[in-house]
């Protein structure tokens, strides 16, 4: 049974985990202040709290999933969060969300209307909400392409002092300027070759150093902004699920899932459910954005766990074939992002310490701008280190189990 009642109810049931309720609380406010004609219900699972937080904190009524004292594995929330948003739509009907806690509704509500109103012609089952605002990947995917797009114009525009060394680096970069509406312009992983770059124009002389570095430190867009989609698409199964929007709640049966290795969590759980919601041939569908991203560096710090996390879990959404999941993509990815992810660290500790250099010369910045360019510089060169670290036979153990524990799981449904 479909429980899609765009036309007989206005109920929104939104679910999210959070250990921040003030950021989750100025959330459900620009939801309800952005749609008056309909009833937002938010249902909230709190973590990480010293003592538990009481519902009349929010500014709006909110049902308390589950407060835990911990910090459980973002996997096992999202499961908890599914399963409480399952009742909450079977028993009431309307629409269903699941979101990240640090967003903001940013669709005018007769937008947001026309939106809902298309995927229920399609038969939409699920749809994923591009977000505008800040990327949400992890802030180490953001920072060296922007870097080598400025030290290019530093380079070029001849402006200043002391630019021997930023040459001698720029000396094997093979660059063109790109147009800026390639689809992953913001992320490093694809966007950063140093033998084919395609690199992005800066105006040095109107650069604002101190925003630009806080910009990096916070994971922020600089020189690169996200390319936003004006329609809606077919989805493929490989979508985040930072902001999902349901309209049929059987789709909610298809789990989060994650690999564990070590002390380490596989991240993306949240794709492993959209790739297994789309082998089982529910519609998805992409859409415009309809909530902003709002990156801070107090609730977004360095951890080189959260970055391995998220090498582990593309490498596992990317090795799915159709039905399965193939050890051998498996391990060709993990690979790929491995290499990859570190020389991206590497360059960019590079490049921050030569702009660092550069700026001082210049006199752009002062001792705390330079200290965030060292700090990050050296949280990188940790986070090599605990690259180097990873087991990559201990990896594949865990894969097998992975997929292990599914195929076993698959069995009992079927039976």
């Amino acid at each position: 049974m479909r429980y899609i009642t765009m036309n007989l109810s206005k109920n929104i049931h939104v679910v999210l985990a959070t250990a921040h309720p003030e950021v989750a609380n100025r959330l459900l406010i620009s939801m309800q202040q952005a749609l008056p004609s309909f009833d937002v219900q938010a249902s909230v699972l709190l973590f990480g709290m010293a003592q538990p937080i009481k519902p009349c904190k929010f500014s709006i009524p909110v049902d308390l999933i589950e407060c835990f004292v911990n910090y459980p594995p973002i996997v096992d929330n999202r499961n908890i969060c599914q399963l409480h948003l399952k009742q909450k739509m079977n028993e009431r009907g309307g629409i269903g969300f699941i979101l990240d806690d640090d967003l903001l509704w940013s669709l005018p509500e007769l937008s947001f209307i026309n939106i809902i109103n298309q995927l229920n012609e399609l038969g939409c089952d699920m749809a994923f909400s591009t977000l505008s605002g800040d990327s949400p990947i992890p802030k180490e995917y953001t920072r060296t392409s922007p870097l080598l797009d400025v030290l290019l114009a530093i380079r070029d525009d001849g402006v200043g002092g002391d630019i021997f060394q930023i040459n001698e680096y720029l000396s094997p970069v093979e660059s063109v300027v790109t147009s800026t509406d390639s689809i992953n312009a913001h992320h490093d992983f694809y966007s950063f070759n140093p033998r084919d770059f395609n690199r992005y124009n800066v105006n040095v002389a109107t650069l604002k150093w101190d925003d630009f570095i806080d910009c990096l430190v916070k994971g922020k867009a600089t020189t690169r902004n996200i390319k936003l989609p004006s329609k809606i698409t077919p989805a493929n199964g490989r979508e985040r699920g930072g902001a999902t929007i349901v309209l049929n709640s059987e789709v909610l049966l298809c789990k989060n899932d994650s690999l564990r290795y070590s002390n380490f969590i596989s991240r993306r759980s949240d794709m492993v459910m959209a790739s297994d919601a789309f082998t089982c041939n529910f519609k998805l569908f992409n859409t415009p954005p309809l909530l902003e991203h709002r990156r801070d560096e107090t609730f977004d710090t360095h951890d080189s766990k959260k970055l391995i996390g998220d090498i582990l879990g593309y490498a596992l959404v990317e090795s799915r074939d159709v039905t399965t999941f193939c050890q051998k993509k498996f391990a060709l990815n993990l690979s790929k992002r491995i290499e990859q992810t570190t020389l991206l660290l590497i360059e960019s500790s590079k490049m921050m310490r030569l702009l660092g250099k550069w700026l001082i010369k210049n006199n752009h910045i002062g001792a705390e701008q330079i200290s965030s360019l060292n700090s990050m510089a050296s949280e990188n060169e940790q986070v090599v280190l605990d690259i180097k670290l990873i087991d990559l036979d201990e990896v594949i153990k865990a894969f097998k189990i992975f997929a292990t524990n599914r195929n076993n799981t698959e069995s009992l449904m079927a039976g």
